[in-house]
């Protein structure tokens, strides 16, 4: 073998021809764009208002489902979490979602001219300043990540800014590859190899074009895929369980060049930006970020290939110390090994608002007996009656409700809005606006007639303001309580269930109680829509009955039975179920009404024992106020 010297070093001739035909053809190498052309503009818009299901939504096989949605601040969906395995998720959004602002004509640029991997940076609000990333597009929403400390500091309908670069993004040599939705600084971290005419993507999965669901028909530059998931079997045949938000799929035979469809051969690189759907056609939301008709792209499997490191997204305390999803909480667990398991470490965490709510001018009506009565005491800012107080004796009042009155005004109905069917009792409520700003106090339940009530601090209270702004850590549709999956649960946060002081007994839950109430005196409120939106009355009109029963008792946020119903769908009459509910506010001299009760848990005959406890009322579980010592 000649060995040719060069100086000091020796390279052997032979190892060097051998090893050529491996550097040739078939050996990668790095893309090129024209990133030095793509224009840098600015763009505006906000963080949206979550969109929950406003009604029960029908699933492929038939069956009714409350789902938290898209949209709204998500503190808990982040970039690199599972996508399967949260409770009442329905095409839940990862990260913040925003919309465009502004007249329509100018608004579309946030949604067409954002890309993933662009700065966004807050304008107003406490965060004003701080920036994030975006990661995805879906429906009408660009999806932002922001890191644990700045989420905490948002609102709903920040303003945003982003510095948008990603149109007319192009690979050399490669002209009909299209680049969508995807910032030249990213593109180039993706890892992306040139081997043998074609451009190797790292990809998670490859998704066959025969489970492709909504998307077809739809525009380019904004929207999303869905990998359908309506199809059980599906989930596990193609590894779906899988997917993780943020991971690159190759939809296959799928293009979305100037528009999103089916064409055999093609290929559409997409980021996962969505949950699983049970409806039919829907399911894991995608981003298409290249495509091509031409069989210029092939996939390259990578377990990694996630944007969150592409992107340096760095785990938050928060994420690392998740549990996984489907994962359960043991409520007390250490102190008392009867304790409640339940789903907890599952719920969807999500922002909702309203604002402090003025009550209504009304004149004189009639009772139910025929007498003139001034109504007082729904809505506004209450001084002087608070959650613990009495339902009965306030002076003109009817249907009193305590502490302070909210409205949501994301829909012209208020029962429609996200407040009224995601918020739970005992979620964390927070003044964003005015003199009281920075408040914190509790959410404590929903009375339809005038709205959702929230409970803070004597302090605050003297500080608001009527339509001040109040923002809510939405935590609890989809709470269940394991081997107790047959028992609703309603409106109630898990930190609230676990200080009810529910207990098991064989295979019931035994759920101490201030009062008992027999089925045939609930009146107003029955029947109707969901439970998550309406309360229903405890009927004050007979005095008789009244007194036989001792309902003058009855306390704002006390915790009753109510015997015979059934309030899983709805509120209604079935023998020897039971329904178990807090007060929300007070008596009532019109036919039909009185108290208010918000149902929070039901279930079927044999499910619910009760005990009394004259004490079992909200304001104490939450410490609002010293429980008595007798």
């Amino acid at each position: 073998m000649k060995i040719r010297h060069i100086g000091l070093f020796a390279v052997p001739v032979l190892v060097v021809a051998l090893l050529a035909p491996t550097m040739g053809k078939g050996a990668p190498d790095e893309i090129k764009t024209n990133k030095d052309k793509v224009l840098v503009t600015a763009v505006q818009g906000r963080i949206a208002e979550p969109q929950p299901s406003r009604g029960y939504l029908v699933t492929w096989d038939g069956k009714p489902k409350m789902a938290v949605g898209t949209g709204g601040i998500n503190y808990n969906l982040k970039i690199g979490d599972p996508v399967f395995g949260w409770a009442a998720g329905d095409r839940a959004t990862v990260g913040v979602a925003t919309e465009p602002t502004g007249e329509s004509r100018y608004g579309a640029s946030w949604l067409t001219h954002s890309s993933l991997g662009n700065e966004v940076r807050i304008l107003s609000g406490e965060a004003r300043g701080k920036k994030g990333v975006v990661v995805g597009k879906f429906g009408g929403y660009v999806l932002v990540h922001f890191d644990d400390g700045i989420l905490d500091k948002l609102t709903l309908g920040d303003s945003l800014h982003i510095k948008a670069s990603g149109l007319g993004l192009e690979i050399d040599g490669f002209p009909d590859v299209f680049v969508h939705s995807l910032a030249p600084e990213l593109l180039e971290k993706l890892e992306i190899r040139l081997i043998n005419g074609q451009l190797e993507v790292p990809v998670v999965k490859e998704i066959p074009a025969e489970i492709m669901g909504q998307g077809s028909g739809g525009g380019s530059l904004f929207g999303n895929w869905h990998i359908q998931t309506c199809h059980p079997p599906d989930i596990e045949k193609y590894g779906l369980a899988d997917l993780r938000f943020g991971d690159l799929v190759l939809l296959m035979d799928t293009q979305t060049d100037y528009g999103r469809g089916y064409y055999r051969g093609g290929a559409t690189i997409g980021v996962v930006c969505g949950g699983p759907s049970d409806l039919s056609g829907m399911g894991i939301g995608v981003t298409p970020i290249l495509s091509t008709r031409f069989g210029k792209i092939t996939g390259r499997i990578d377990p990694a290939a996630n944007i969150r490191k592409f992107l340096g997204l760095t785990l938050s305390k928060r994420d690392s110390g998740s549990a996984p999803a489907g994962a359960t909480a043991r409520s007390g667990a250490g102190k008392n090994p009867g304790a409640l398991k339940t789903n907890a470490a599952s719920l969807i965490v999500t922002a909702v608002d309203g604002v402090v709510q003025p009550t209504s001018g009304r004149d004189y009506s009639v009772t139910y007996d025929g007498r003139p009565w001034l109504d007082v005491g729904m809505a506004s800012i209450n001084y002087n009656v608070s959650l613990g107080d009495p339902t009965y004796g306030w002076a003109q009042g009817d249907h009193v409700e305590p502490d302070v009155t909210i409205q949501g005004r994301d829909r012209p109905n208020p029962s429609e809005c996200a407040l009224a069917v995601l918020a739970c009792i005992g979620n964390e409520a927070e003044v964003v606006s005015g003199e009281a700003r920075g408040g914190k106090g509790y959410y404590i339940g929903r009375h339809a007639g005038s709205d959702d009530k929230v409970w803070f601090p004597k302090d605050v209270v003297e500080k608001l303001t009527l339509n001040d702004r109040i923002q809510v850590k939405a935590k609890g549709v989809g709470l269940k309580i394991e081997g107790f999956e047959d028992v609703r649960l309603n409106k109630m946060s898990p930190e609230l269930l676990a200080k009810l002081g529910i207990t098991i007994e064989g295979d019931q839950l035994v759920v101490p109680i201030a009062m008992e109430v027999p089925g045939y005196l609930m009146g107003s409120g029955l029947g109707g829509p969901g439970v998550e939106y309406i309360d229903y009355d405890i009927q004050t009109t007979c005095p008789e009955v009244v007194e036989e029963l001792g309902l003058k008792r009855l306390r704002l946020g006390d915790v009753v039975a109510i015997r015979d119903h059934y309030d899983y769908w709805g509120r209604g009459r079935y023998e020897g179920a039971v329904t178990i509910g807090t007060v929300i506010h007070g008596f009532s001299e019109m036919a039909g009404h009185g108290p208010g009760v918000n149902p929070i848990l039901s279930a079927l005959p044999g499910r619910i024992k009760t005990k009394i406890d004259p004490h079992a009322n909200i304001a104490y579980y939450l410490g609002l106020r010293p429980k008595p010592r007798s």
